[in-house]
């Protein structure tokens, strides 16, 4: 299956090295695209644009893919109503693309899949030329609004409170750069326990334990008023919901 990758940003260039092929530009006008599957790896809002692009040097009728992780098929516009000989989908890598010179590997991750099942079936198939697991085998597939919460609070929620930690360590004396390796480690021991272990098994610490004067500790060490103590806070019931979880789940 011949695969053209738009888009010369984080993701396209990710995509565009995990399947051996040159991420593209997708801005007019463009050379011939002779691609069984068109991915669109472009912000959210120039989507329907480049699809208009690609799809006026494309020959045949290919598969076309955008990477927004909110957006259905409806990011397309009319497209889809207008070329019905086209299979619109969408293929989203649940990946964190931070660092803006080093694309991450995409072996080992999952990819999200939706649209109809001609579209489906080429994003499962990328996913595992990837090296990736896809996921949605459903009707429709998976994506959207809410799939994308979950993952923006996770990654981004994460990566928030490693900051809040950061400034924590900071003021008990250790660099910023010492603070983010070891948090960052503390990060990638949590992942794996949620990837192996699953949750709420996944769950440590003294709220888990029960141990309600470490809590106390914890609380008056941050003082009051500030980023940490809102946010430790906030998350202490979420964590007890989570520990109530454990404690019913069948052993």
């Amino acid at each position: 299956m011949k695969v053209a990758v738009f888009g010369r940003g984080r993701v396209g260039r990710a995509l565009a090295r995990a399947l051996a092929v040159e991420a593209r530009s997708a801005r007019g006008p463009i050379a011939a695209v002779e691609a069984e599957v068109v991915v669109l790896a472009v912000p959210d809002a120039a989507i329907e644009d480049a699809a208009r692009v690609v799809l006026a040097a494309a020959a045949g009728s290919p598969v076309v893919l955008h990477c927004a992780g909110a957006r259905g098929v409806d990011a397309y516009g009319p497209l889809p109503g207008e070329r019905r000989d086209v299979a619109f989908g969408a293929l989203h890598p649940l990946v964190s693309f931070a660092h803006p010179e080093r694309p991450p590997t995409l072996g080992g991750t999952s990819f999200a899949v939706a649209g109809p099942p001609r579209a489906r079936a080429a994003g499962r198939e990328l996913a595992e030329r990837c090296g990736a697991q896809p996921m949605g085998r459903g009707p429709a597939g998976i994506h959207g609004p809410a799939y994308h919460a979950a993952a923006a609070l996770v990654a981004n929620g994460a990566a928030a409170l490693a900051f809040v930690g950061v400034g924590i360590l900071r003021g008990e004396g250790l660099s910023k750069r010492a603070a983010e390796e070891a948090l960052g480690a503390l990060l990638i021991s949590v992942g794996e326990n949620v990837r192996t272990l699953g949750v709420p098994a996944a769950l440590t610490g003294p709220v888990m334990r029960g141990d309600r004067e470490t809590v106390r500790r914890h609380r008056a060490a941050l003082g009051r008023g500030n980023d940490a103590r809102r946010a430790y806070d906030a998350l202490v019931p979420l964590i007890e919901r989570c520990a109530a979880a454990l404690q019913r789940k069948p052993k």
